[in-house]
């Protein structure tokens, strides 16, 4: 998404750490750090009557929103699945038919007032929040959850009008730009966009039994993932560009340079196991070798790269950042950001 990543997703990423390879039985209370974050993710503090999850108490950004209901529904406890519908509800009835750019499908931001929310007519990325809106009614389809799927089953026309926004902003060479009138091909962007259509692929498959709309969607996804592995990627340098017109990495800048090269394998373009994500994680290692105790420039924690730590089976690291976030953010309320 962008211009922003770094924000605080703690109610997604905690649960990537704790349901990967690293959850079990080690230093940091994972289960305790997951029951606390979702308890606030959908307590008052975080949450509106209309099911809105809030980004400030005066902001709702729906691309964190979504993020944050990926992650009460990795927690696999059915307490929380109303307030993920509760979510989804709220984008549904915020849907733009059609919005500034003459997309249908978008959602704006919203600012906040009491009860009162008044869209920005604006958002930070139309593919960002696309694609991470389509993951998550995957996910809640993924649940075997009735009520979930039951739900989910009757939204086939909003999801396909969400691949659409996908769709439209893809350019020929298989990228997305970030919105319309910010044409930039982000690698983080379009990640999560490949993982979007991915999970479109799915729900056309499995939840709607559309064989033609999972071919159209798998179609576009195999260019997303064409475009993030020939235009993005800089053979000279083994590593990505933060969008297709950036200049060569430098790992020494945090963000986006460094941190973008985690998003790979953090939406499926690379296994885990691959020898280019290995190599990735390894070089991000030996530039930010603190980044677990927040020893990097940016007031946020950036909870994504205890993710991809987690993906990548590294225990130690893992558990020494949730330790840190444990003390700094959980035990304390989760003060600002």
């Amino acid at each position: 998404m962008a211009g922003t990543k770094g924000f605080f997703v703690v109610a997604y990423f905690l649960f990537v750490a704790l349901f990967s390879s690293v959850s079990c039985g080690q230093t940091p209370t994972y289960q305790q750090n997951v029951t606390t974050t979702a308890n606030w993710t959908t307590s008052s503090a975080s949450t509106l009557p209309d099911g809105a999850i809030i980004y400030t108490a005066d902001q709702i950004m729906p691309y964190y929103s979504n993020l944050a209901a990926i992650g009460l529904v990795r927690t696999g406890n059915p307490v929380y699945y109303p307030k993920v519908k509760a979510w989804m509800q709220w984008y549904v009835a915020h849907l733009n038919y059609p919005d500034k750019w003459r997309l249908s499908c978008t959602v704006y931001d919203y600012n906040v007032s009491g009860t009162t929310e008044t869209p920005t007519n604006d958002a930070d990325s139309t593919d960002s929040y696309a694609a991470t809106f389509v993951s998550l009614a995957w996910v809640y389809w993924q649940t075997g959850d009735a009520t979930a799927q039951n739900y989910i089953r009757t939204l086939k026309y909003q999801l396909d009008c969400i691949g659409g926004v996908m769709v439209q902003t893809q350019q020929r060479n298989g990228l997305t730009w970030a919105k319309p009138d910010y044409q930039v091909q982000y690698l983080m962007d379009n990640c999560e966009v490949y993982q979007g259509l991915s999970d479109l692929v799915s729900l056309f498959q499995v939840a709607f039994n559309d064989t033609a709309g999972r071919d159209w969607y798998n179609t576009y996804a195999s260019y997303t993932l064409n475009g993030i592995q020939t235009v993005l990627w800089d053979s000279a340098h083994n590593n990505y560009l933060t969008d297709a017109a950036a200049p060569p990495t430098n790992w020494r800048v945090w963000y986006p340079d460094a941190t973008a090269q985690l998003f790979p394998v953090l939406y499926g373009v690379l296994a885990p196991t691959s020898t280019r994500a290995k190599n990735l994680y390894s070089t991000f290692n030996t530039e930010w070798p603190n980044w677990t105790s927040l020893k990097f420039p940016d007031a946020y924690p950036w909870v994504v790269v205890s993710g991809a730590a987690a993906l990548m089976s590294d225990t130690t690291r893992v558990n020494n950042y949730i330790t840190t976030i444990q003390a700094k953010y959980v035990n304390t309320g989760f003060p600002y950001p």
